[in-house]
């Protein structure tokens, strides 16, 4: 080989050479300039704040869930706790059923009228009132009433279907009972009573009985 080929030989190694060397440093250098310590530690950094930004929306959302179903049932068990039969206090509703359950027995001649009288007189015969309520929504309640008079006769005074726009928990309304009876009444919540109060404004000739008076119902039938 010549000289002048060898000289221009090593000359293309060295171009060659330096081209890769430069390629390498500038590499080194990009590299060097990125800390990938720093980097691995912010990855590692938002992986815990979206792990915990999702165990709070959790946390979050399972509360709003438990508090809106406490929230729930709270409301449910007060629209229902006035829904239902109520009777002035348990002695009464036992009174009366033991009056009912003595006149059937005589209406189906189990027993003597003389019978039947002694036995009345063990009881309590007075009138019996009974308030039944269909439907109660907090500003709103649908209710029955009944006034049954003393026994043998146990006539029968009767409201039904009754709605009253209630403002805290008190309502007043107009009524005309199954005699023709009519007058102005107002209902009463109460804690575990309610209070219904009855006058009479107009009565039909003949009428033999009626609903009138003031009533405090405090027992309710268990469901």
């Amino acid at each position: 080989m010549k000289t002048s080929n060898i000289i221009i030989f090593l000359i293309v190694v060295i171009v060659i050479a330096g081209i890769f060397g430069f390629a390498i440093w500038d590499m080194r250098n990009t590299t060097e300039g990125v800390d990938t310590n720093n980097v691995s530690n912010n990855i590692k950094q938002e992986e815990v704040i979206n792990t915990n930004t999702t165990d709070d929306l959790l946390n979050a959302t399972l509360d709003d869930i438990n508090t809106n179903t406490i929230d729930s049932n709270n409301i449910m068990q007060n629209l229902g706790m006035y829904e239902g039969e109520w009777y002035i206090s348990q002695d009464a509703y036992i009174n009366a059923e033991r009056i009912d359950e003595l006149m059937d027995r005589k209406d189906d001649r189990f027993i003597t009228d003389e019978e039947f009288e002694n036995e009345l007189q063990t009881l309590n015969n007075d009138e019996v009132a009974e308030l039944d309520v269909d439907e109660y929504y907090g500003d709103r309640i649908k209710f029955d009433f009944e006034l049954t008079g003393p026994a043998p006769t146990q006539r029968v005074a009767r409201l039904e279907d009754i709605v009253v726009e209630l403002a805290n928990s008190v309502g007043t309304f107009t009524y005309t009972d199954n005699w023709g009876t009519s007058g102005n009444g107002t209902i009463t919540l109460k804690d575990n009573q309610i209070e219904l109060k009855l006058e009479t404004t107009k009565v039909n000739q003949g009428t033999l009985w009626g609903v009138e008076g003031a009533y405090t119902f405090s027992y309710k039938l268990s469901d």
